[in-house]
């Protein structure tokens, strides 16, 4: 039985003959397409194309779940209430329900088909008081696999899908589904490729410290986002970084890494 870590995350049900079709026109990954004991990553964009919020979603029988941070929770409920309107949609807070991860399989888990970013689990509350605290361990296996998360690595509205590769993994954006908010923004920049910053994956011989800029040759390359002992994402221009020069974060040498499902890289070809 691999060990389950609780995360700090909550659920929102939706449900009825609209849910679907809501679920379908705002959010940026084809919930139709769903497949069983399978969580699909999604964001909820800005009209200007930023990520307002962004999670898993899953469905259960003819019930759908948005899997999100809890700090944001209240917000995008509000937000899906808003876009609800008169479509015949049941919305609720699914508090009986906790959130769980693990980087084995269990017969109820859910799997997350980002790489390396292992299996949900989604229990009875209850159940959730034998689980082992998770934040560390969860955190970890996001920044060695190049997986950014909001509010923890970027504030709500501050990055596009691309920033972050939600382009370049399986299923996060539907380029073929036709219109969702923020659409427009991100099909300009998959058609035109004006992407220029992408997350890479940092590391050190010691402890990174606090998010900060980073440089190259006294020039500014990108940002931290977030860091865990000595490792971290950051947010680096792709121009500017290919230039050449040693990465420099707080005046302390580091090594940047393209994520392995990434199509971009540092390499001068």
């Amino acid at each position: 039985m691999p060990t389950i870590f609780k995360l700090d995350r909550k659920l929102i049900s939706f449900s009825g003959p609209d849910a679907e079709k809501l679920l379908h026109d705002t959010l940026t990954a084809n919930v139709r397409a769903l497949e069983e004991k399978t969580c699909q990553w999604f964001a909820l964009l800005s009209p200007q194309g930023k990520i307002m919020f962004e999670g898993q979603i899953f469905r259960k029988d003819d019930v759908f779940y948005a899997d999100v941070d809890s700090a944001l929770v209240d917000d995008f409920f509000k937000r899906m209430r808003l876009y609800k309107m008169r479509a015949n949609v049941e919305m609720s807070l699914a508090d009986d329900l906790a959130v769980g991860w693990s980087s084995d399989a269990t017969n109820s888990a859910f799997k997350d088909i980002r790489p390396g970013m292992g299996f949900r689990h989604y229990e009875a509350a209850e159940a959730a008081s034998a689980w082992a605290d998770g934040t560390s361990a969860y955190t970890q296996t996001r920044f060695d696999n190049g997986i950014a998360a909001c509010p923890a690595d970027f504030e709500t509205n501050s990055l596009f899908a691309h920033d972050i590769g939600m382009d370049l993994l399986p299923g996060a954006i539907d380029f073929k589904k036709g219109c969702y908010i923020g659409q427009e923004v991100v099909s300009r920049m998959q058609h035109r490729g004006t992407a220029r910053k992408r997350v890479m994956i940092a590391c050190a011989d010691g402890p990174i410290g606090a998010p900060a800029e980073i440089e190259a040759d006294e020039k500014k390359v990108g940002d931290m986002l977030n860091t865990q002992g000595q490792t971290g994402l950051a947010l680096v221009r792709i121009d500017k970084a290919k230039q050449g020069g040693t990465f420099l974060h707080h005046g302390t040498p580091i090594q940047l890494a393209a994520p392995n499902w990434a199509s971009y890289d540092l390499s001068d070809s």
